[in-house]
């Protein structure tokens, strides 16, 4: 049985608190994220996972959840809908966290001991309202900076802002990362990937209605494809509507190998290969 990567995962969110009503037939008896994070079943099914954050609150956690799971790095960074505030009203200085998310990850040694892999979730979201794209930008744009001034790649969110996603990462030519849960055009994903971008797919690959994702990943470089979930959100078919997590991914892969002409043992090999190509997770996976 093949063993995946999640390159996109949020397990500190709330969703993964103890409850046995929401969560599939498969994890029924489930009691909260480390009951999942170290079933035997799960772990047969799971490489390594890319715990992402969006805030510098919830970062801080997903650091301390990658401590304690040998497979599992971190991401932090500030989302575009927590740029405009934390769910309790809070309203964010761009300054003052960027300044802090700079401090954090500019030194190696700390990063590593961190488990930090990537900068992210950051990018643009133009679907909720009330936004101020001002101030998206300056999360973004400021967020880009600090990848390229570290090297370290960055996790892009980008909902119905594709031309505006695009023009930043123009602007930072030496800043490489993946854009996940793309939604964008074929054309588009072959400029990404042409420039060296990856392109991550989850659950959404498999609902009815995706013919055009789908279409996607079938005309896309397989060396720029990555698997992720997403998770709590975002389940595949059987499952949607029911929290996700990253042993669903062989329901993602039994969807997107065939698209390719792969079995789902060569796709896990190519997307673990992939994984570790942009984000270089043996670096600090191997410390655990």
């Amino acid at each position: 049985m093949p063993r995946y990567t999640d390159t996109h995962a949020h397990y500190f969110d709330r969703k993964f608190d103890p409850n046995p009503h929401n969560f599939n037939d498969k994890f029924n008896k489930y009691g909260g994220a480390d009951t999942l994070l170290t079933d035997p079943d799960f772990l047969s099914k799971v490489a390594a996972v890319i715990n992402v954050g969006t805030n510098l609150v919830n970062s801080q956690t997903a650091v301390d959840m990658a401590g304690k799971y040998p497979y599992m790095a971190a991401a932090v960074g500030i989302h575009p809908e927590d740029a405009q505030g934390l769910p309790d009203g809070t309203p964010l200085d761009p300054e003052k966290e960027l300044s802090a998310l700079r401090a954090w990850v500019s030194d190696p040694d700390r990063r590593k001991r961190d488990k930090i892999v990537a900068i992210g979730e950051i990018g643009f979201d133009y679907h909720w309202q009330p936004m101020d794209k001002d101030l998206q930008r300056a999360f973004f744009e400021g967020q880009m900076q600090i990848a390229a001034d570290t090297g370290l790649p960055v996790i892009i969110h980008d909902r119905e802002a594709h031309g505006d996603s695009f023009e930043v990462v123009l602007k930072y030519p030496t800043v490489k990362g993946v854009f996940h849960a793309y939604g964008g055009s074929a054309e588009m994903a072959r400029e990404l990937t042409r420039r060296g971008w990856y392109i991550g797919f989850g659950g959404v690959a498999t609902f009815k209605n995706a013919e055009r994702v789908r279409s996607v990943i079938a005309s896309m470089d397989l060396s720029k494809l990555l698997l992720e979930t997403d998770c709590p959100y975002m389940a595949p078919v059987p499952f949607r509507g029911k929290i996700n997590h990253s042993a669903l991914i062989p329901y993602i892969a039994e969807v997107i190998a065939p698209l390719h002409g792969l079995t789902v043992e060569e796709l896990a090999e190519v997307t673990n290969r992939n994984a570790e190509e942009l984000f270089g997770l043996s670096k600090v996976l191997s410390q655990s």
